[in-house]
Parts: structure tokens; sequence; C-alpha cells
């Protein structure tokens, strides 16, 4: 075998070696990318929800459940709710005020970073003064996963 032939074995030697090299780094940083398990879904994780045994989604968020007050109405016991993509929200509003109120208000439901979830509408009638009533409001669509919520006219 002559001196060049021997050259380029070996330099055909260094090329595959370099070729399946780079080609093993590169499945190796593929699987390594790879989801843990294989088998992940793409639901969002719902921070602020407890799934209960019927299947219904209950709201844990603590600012959900502080007391908030407009013009007199307080509004507290607040319980979140979500089953068969219906979201109810209840709760008890006292009249705080020497005087019966009747009020149309709107209960917005903001995510943690403050953002806006959806507004629902609210209406409490003849409420005696220190008087309270169950506060019953629901829509269609799956609310559940709400951090807080702010109440105005």
């Amino acid at each position: 075998m002559k001196d060049s032939e021997k050259k380029m074995i070996i330099i055909l030697i260094i090329v595959a070696v370099l070729i399946i090299g780079g080609i093993t780094l590169l499945t190796r940083n593929r699987r390594n990318e790879e989801p843990a398990g294989g088998n992940e879904t793409n639901e969002p994780v719902e921070e602020f929800v407890q799934v209960l045994d019927d299947g219904t989604k209950l709201n844990t968020s603590e600012e959900l459940h502080k007391t908030k007050m407009l013009d007199g109405l307080e509004i507290s016991d607040l319980q979140l709710t979500e089953r068969g993509n219906e979201t109810v929200l209840l709760g008890t509003v006292r009249n705080t005020t020497s005087t019966v109120q009747t009020a149309v208000f709107n209960i917005t439901l903001i995510d943690k970073t403050g953002s806006e979830i959806t507004t629902l509408p609210a209406y409490i009638e003849g409420l005696e003064p220190g008087a309270s009533t169950e506060l019953n409001v629901s829509t269609t669509l799956d609310y559940a996963n709400a951090y807080d919520f702010r109440v105005s006219k």
C-alpha cells in the first residue's frame, strides 16, 4: 500500500468518526429536550382548582374568598365551582346601610396577573338594612381557575 493510499484511508476514518460523533450528539440533545414521561398533555395547569370526586371543580384561591364592599353591600363567603361547563358563583350579600338596597352590579373575575377573565352581572332587590341574601351568578363557560374578583357598578 502506498503512502497516499494510507493517508486517504486515515482521512476517511477520521471523517467517519466525526460524522458518527456529530449524529450521536444531535440525537442525545433531542432526547434531553423531550418531555419527561413522553405523554404530557397540553391542558393548562389550574393552580386554584381542586377537582372533587364527582368531577366538580372547586376554586381554592384565598383571594377569591375575601370580603368585598360596594356602596354599603358586603359581598362575602364566595364559592366558585364549575361542572359540565357551567360556572356557578355563590356567596352572601349583606346590607350594611340603614336603608333598603336594590343594586345592579358587576362581578369581574380576574386571573393571578390582574387581567380580566370575564364580567358577570348581578342583581339584588329590596334588601332590608342588616339583612343578607344569597348571591347566585352563573355562566356557561369554565372560569373555575379565577384568582380574585372585583365588584363595580
